[in-house]
């Protein structure tokens, strides 16, 4: 008898399947399983539909999604009603698949759906999908959207993370000859990454709020700033000496990039299939951070303080000469330096107290940043690329880890990415 509420991570999952549904290059299929799909004997995942079946299944993910808005129903319908005709073709292709099947015996399917097939390709026929009127109406949706969330900052926030996420994760790819355009080129990758637009994803996430998962945004910040280290330092390989030519370990870089944009999409919409307890490769990274931090922070002091702490040796030493210097005997020596350790260690025990108390509160922030440092690292999936000793150096330096290769397992030839279908 309660109404249902809206869950966390819709609205951010509804800008992504725009942005699939807008972009006929993100509805191709670019498995790159090894080995790969089988059609004959294996039924598909999403992400081994082809363009016509996947299609019609974002078609159905975004009537789900907008269930939640009544208000768009009319400019959804838009959409739908030029979806809803590749489904009678998509009827007549797998019957015909299953006869072809059959071969020459008994046929697999009765006369009557057969004669049904048949029909159904016929009003296709007589009722094609146009690609032009679907992405002429699903530009209507957006600013459809657009207007309705534009009184709801957080709302706009999650839409607009979607379309801007499945860009960074699906804008750069490597062109067929012949067919060179600015997204095809290594500096669309690093421009992406670079500072100013990935400020923008960041102020998108942050921007979010209860729209997303809780913590969910702040790991996905974080796991960015790790991608953006992980290019930077090894930009050689992803650019060649020509600008417009990708390096050999691009195809590498954007397979990986496509996996990590499935594992980001399914932290932000709370996907239970997707752990984002940290393991203990996580934790280790992360005592890393710690171990790094505390370095760095007590190198800062000595730098900037570094004279009051030689002025505080300097008078130790001074001290000490003086007493070991005006005193005869053993006994009396030691007795004056007795005395001198007691009240520097009565002194730096005070010292150290208070130090402690003024830090306690740094402390347990030190350990929130290490908490989320380590789920950070759960979801982030580098690319299984071998680094030479310098970039391993740059990469610690930064806090960045090296994925863990299996030589036997993950070191394989890559296929060629598929040539995909363009706007019409």
């Amino acid at each position: 008898m309660l109404r249902a509420r809206q869950p966390a991570g819709a609205v951010f999952a509804l800008g992504w399947v725009m942005a699939e549904l807008f972009d006929p290059r993100r509805r191709a299929n670019v498995t790159v399983d090894t080995p790969p799909f089988n059609p004959d004997i294996q039924l598909p995942l999403v992400a081994d539909l082809e363009p016509d079946p996947k299609l019609v299944f974002l078609a159905a993910e975004l009537s789900e999604l907008l269930h939640w808005f009544p208000h768009l129903r009319r400019s959804l319908r838009a959409v739908t009603v030029q979806t809803d005709k590749k489904k009678p073709a998509l009827s007549a292709e797998n019957l015909a698949a299953a006869e072809a099947a059959a071969g020459a015996g008994e046929p697999a399917w009765p006369a009557d759906d057969v004669a049904h097939a048949e029909a159904a390709a016929i009003a296709v026929a007589e009722a094609a999908f146009s690609e032009t009127h679907f992405l002429t109406a699903l530009a209507g949706l957006h600013q459809a959207i657009l207007d309705g969330f534009a009184d709801d900052p957080e709302r706009l926030s999650a839409y607009q993370l979607g379309l801007s996420l499945s860009d960074l994760v699906w804008l750069p790819y490597i062109a067929a000859p012949g067919q060179d355009t600015p997204d095809s080129r290594p500096g669309a990758l690093l421009g992406l990454f670079g500072r100013p637009h990935l400020a923008m994803v960041q102020t998108l996430l942050s921007g979010a709020g209860a729209q997303l998962p809780s913590g969910a945004g702040t790991m996905v910040s974080r796991s960015l700033e790790n991608w953006a280290n992980w290019i930077d330092v090894n930009s050689a390989r992803i650019k060649s000496a020509d600008p417009a030519a990708w390096g050999p370990g691009a195809d590498a870089v954007l397979q990986a990039l496509r996996v990590q944009g499935r594992v980001w999409r399914s932290v932000l919409i709370a996907d239970p299939a997707v752990a984002v307890q940290p393991g203990m490769g996580a934790w280790i990274q992360a005592g890393s951070s710690i171990v790094r931090a505390a370095r760095e922070v007590g190198g800062v002091i000595v730098r900037r303080f570094w004279p009051l702490v030689v002025l505080g040796l300097v008078t130790l030493g001074g001290l000490l000469y003086l007493v070991i210097s005006s005193l005869s005997g053993a006994a009396e020596t030691w007795a004056s330096l007795a005395t001198v350790a007691a009240v520097l260690g009565s002194g730096g025990w005070g010292l150290s107290n208070g130090v402690s108390s003024s830090l306690g509160g740094v402390g347990y922030e030190i350990w929130n940043a290490a908490k989320l440092d380590a789920a950070a690292w759960s979801i982030t999936w580098l690319p299984a690329l071998t680094g030479s000793m310098t970039e391993r150096v740059k990469l610690e330096r930064r806090g960045v880890a090296m994925p863990q290769l299996r030589k036997n397992l993950d070191v394989l030839p890559l296929r060629k990415t598929p040539e995909l279908p363009q706007r019409p």
